[in-house]
């Protein structure tokens, strides 16, 4: 079968290079600006899970941009690239490391911009390394290889997002690393007799549950709360990826299945559909383990309910923060 070219594609033949590749579905000059630009290039830089923040960018030969890279694990890791040639807007020379003498990983980066079809663009990242150990280093303990296909990832969504011109209102989003395998995450997810004993807000517990994992399957459960209130809840499954991707839409429940309204009061204006995607992907970062995360946004809701929804974004992610709290505590019991 083919290799989709969308997809990021790795080459390791030579032992102190590392190169990655991948087919953007948009124009040369828009994938550079991407890269280039320090309006946009900190909007997406790095692996998934990672934030950027620019402290000074001078992008000519000779400059240099210093940023750190925030990761969900907690680490902060002060970076600086040096710009050493740049023929706009096909090939882009770096070097970069971190921010002290002694930082273990640097390399050196040629990125080249190809136009490949109508409206199309190969970037193709080539790090090259001084040794094969240092090579070997930054891929066993940085993750550099899922580092890199993340970070190319991450560039195609913003790309898309800049060809479309126009600005959706963000879904939420949270995420979290845990130590342990994605497969075992996944199951932790996906199988009843786990799901059950973490899932919801810390101090919650699940009282009842069947889970019927197939797509237009449902998870269906009673949650009860500390103030002694019970909740229904459904999740109909629209994607099941194993060991990646789960996609589902929640919605309040009763104890036949159906859809109702929010329990709670001051949620009338919640929209009763929202569409969940859980992501796992292994984390590339000092420690590795599996990055867990969950955007969800409103399906079908009217402009008042996804008005709320973005409104009641906080209060999500506080009860999001105690349920990945709780499945870390899950994970390590």
């Amino acid at each position: 079968m083919a290799a989709d070219p969308h997809q990021s594609q790795t080459n390791l033949e030579n032992p102190v290079e590392i190169v990655i590749c991948r087919t953007f579905a948009a124009p040369r000059e828009l994938v550079w600006q991407a890269w280039t630009d320090p309006r946009h290039v900190g909007q997406w830089w790095g692996p998934a899970g990672y934030t950027t923040t620019t402290h000074a960018m001078d992008f000519r030969p000779g400059g240099s941009w210093r940023y750190t890279m925030h990761g969900a694990d907690g680490q902060n890791y002060p970076c600086r690239i040096d710009y050493l040639e740049i023929e706009e807007p096909s090939r882009l020379v770096y070097q970069l490391g971190g921010e002290v003498a002694k930082d273990s990983v640097s390399f050196r980066t040629e990125v080249r911009f190809e136009v490949v079809g109508d409206r199309q663009t190969k970037v193709t990242m080539r790090s090259i390394f001084p040794t094969p150990q240092s090579r070997d280093f930054v891929i066993h303990n940085v993750g550099a290889v899922e580092g890199g296909q993340q970070h190319l990832a991450n560039l195609e969504d913003y790309v898309a997002t800049m060809s479309a011109g126009d600005t959706p209102e963000p879904p939420f989003s949270i995420s979290h690393v845990f130590n342990a395998p994605r497969e075992t995450v996944w199951r932790a997810w996906t199988e009843r007799e786990h799901l059950v004993k973490w899932f919801g807000p810390k101090g919650s517990q699940i009282q009842q549950a069947t889970l019927d994992l197939q797509v237009g399957g449902m998870f269906h459960y009673c949650m009860s709360h500390p103030n002694g209130m019970e909740m229904w809840g459904r999740w109909v499954f629209r994607t099941i990826y194993r060991p990646d991707r789960l996609e589902f839409i929640s919605s309040f429940s009763d104890s036949c299945g159906g859809i109702t309204p929010a329990p709670f009061q001051g949620l009338e204006d919640f929209p009763p559909e929202v569409l969940t995607t859980v992501t796992l992907v292994d984390h590339a970062g000092i420690g590795r383990g599996t990055l867990v995360t969950v955007e969800a946004h409103p399906l079908n809701g009217s402009k008042l309910q996804r008005d709320f929804f973005s409104a009641f974004h906080p209060s999500m992610r506080q009860g999001w923060s105690g349920t990945m709290q709780q499945l870390e505590e899950f994970l390590g019991s």
